[in-house]
């Protein structure tokens, strides 16, 4: 008869006059007969983080070329080449959303849901209709944190023209529920760690419980069979290795620093890569801490207006720029900024790969959605809507990464033009991603009713799952 372990069997030791315990790595005997499951249904913590950048893309220089596995980076996603094996990249789906007045259709993109409202206040009006993909998520995850979800901005700056809610929120709970982006990485730093408890420095005593616990191995060793006893002889092994790893690594969620970084200059003098990265860190913080498990970071709003002097040639607005297709020739303000934006990216993607944990690093454990407004940001077109996922959420995702596309880009596409050929659908994308966290999860953004077929989605997007 097989003999069952609980998922929280310690190996026991005495260390200092007390009792140490010493977790044991996950064996036949604690899943069940499937061995499908842990008996308790614990999981290590996966997480989430939707990544935004205004005003689209050059769509032949950002789409890869090759699909499948053999794929190549494009010009302006060589910034991310050290994280290539960690990107899906998905090109040539529709957005379905079934209304337009300018950027507001785009940001269906994170929601699948049409915008509503529109045309009910001034200038371009309209707000995000449904919950965006994160709130979903962190609606998921909320009972096992603190925090249900942190969101965080880079540019202060917004548009003069455009009203209502969803160009100004990438996160959304629903309808007149937006998640305000904090631009201010002390206003974060407080949101997140105000009241944090920093723990006692336990290195020293981590590496003594490892050494006591190996007293109780004999005894447990009687219980387990033959392949169990092979899993445990390889885990006490690799318990000199921890050692070292330990005796090194830092107090685990030592509280961090207050940056003393308000982001306070005007709109077209911000320290554009500063406040990124001090976003990147205390959210890398945040995760490591299991805080919380979802955040968000507007880079810079879709039709925005400020000068972005940190680029070379960006010496007036952002939004002009990509409507001026004069600016994308090769070394351009414009393209300059598309390099620009994929080297911030890189930043955040390289801090989570630059975060271990017992199980891998932060940028294992996560997906990243990065995606902007539009494709063409000229005509704010949303055929063949840009998406870059990051991470492989604990072996969920493709791992090297693939290039989905239906068809390629059309050699007739030129700047100033909607991008064709275009199938499919963008929230696709978003089903496969809330499904990592709701295996259960049929259907994601608006139904079929209103708009006819809808934006949303019931057919998650396979090619990218592992």
């Amino acid at each position: 008869m097989r003999k069952h372990l609980k998922r929280r069997t310690f190996l026991r030791g005495v260390l200092g006059g007390g009792v140490a315990s010493l977790a044991l790595p996950p064996l036949d005997a604690m899943l069940n007969l499937s061995q499908s499951a842990f008996a308790d249904g614990s999981s290590m913590p996966t997480r989430y983080v939707s990544w935004f950048w205004g005003n689209g893309i050059m769509p032949d220089m950002w789409e890869p070329t090759g699909v499948g596995a053999n794929w190549q980076l494009s010009p302006h996603l060589m910034p991310l080449a050290a994280h290539k094996d960690y990107l899906n990249v998905i090109t040539g789906l529709d957005n379905l959303c079934k209304e337009q007045i300018t950027h507001h259709e785009g940001m269906t993109v994170w929601s699948g849901y049409t915008m509503t409202d529109i045309g009910q206040g001034q200038g371009f009006f309209s707000n995000t209709a449904g919950p965006t993909i994160d709130h979903l998520i962190s609606e998921l995850t909320k009972s096992q944190v603190a925090i249900s979800g942190i969101h965080t901005g880079v540019s202060k700056a917004q548009s003069p023209a455009d009203y209502g809610t969803t160009m100004h929120s990438l996160s959304s709970r629903g309808l007149l529920q937006p998640n305000a982006a904090i631009t201010s990485p002390s206003a974060v730093w407080q949101a997140l760690f105000g009241t944090f408890v920093e723990p006692k420095d336990d290195r020293e005593l981590r590496i003594s419980i490892l050494d006591a616990t190996k007293q109780d191995v004999a005894t447990l060793k009687s219980k387990l069979g033959a392949a169990d006893k092979l899993r445990l002889d390889a885990h006490l092994e690799s318990v000199a290795a921890l050692q070292t790893k330990l005796s090194t690594a830092a107090p685990v969620c030592m509280l961090p620093a207050d940056p003393n970084e308000e982001n306070s200059e005007s709109l077209n003098n911000e320290k554009l890569t500063l406040i990124h990265n001090l976003q990147a860190d205390l959210i890398a913080y945040a995760f490591n801490c299991d805080l919380t498990r979802v955040a968000t970071l507007l880079f810079i709003e879709g039709a925005a207006e400020p000068t972005l002097t940190e680029i070379p040639g960006n010496d007036s607005s952002w939004h002009e720029y990509s409507h001026n297709t004069n600016s994308w020739d090769p070394g351009g303000p414009f393209e300059n900024g598309q390099l620009f934006m994929m080297s911030r990216l890189a930043d955040f993607i390289g801090r989570l790969k630059s975060t271990d944990e017992i199980d891998g690093t932060l940028l294992d454990n996560t997906i990243l959605m990065a995606s902007s407004d539009c494709s063409d940001g000229s005509v704010h077109a949303i055929t063949r809507h840009p998406i870059l996922l990051a991470g492989h959420g604990r072996g969920y995702l493709k791992h090297p990464g693939v290039h989905f596309q239906p068809s390629a880009l059309s050699n007739l596409y030129g700047y100033g033009e909607w991008p064709g050929p275009s199938s499919g659908n963008t929230s696709d994308v978003l089903l496969a991603i809330l499904n990592r966290f709701d295996p259960r999860a049929t259907w994601v953004g608006e139904e079929p009713g209103q708009f006819g077929q809808g934006a949303g989605s019931g057919t998650p997007l396979a090619d990218i799952l592992a």
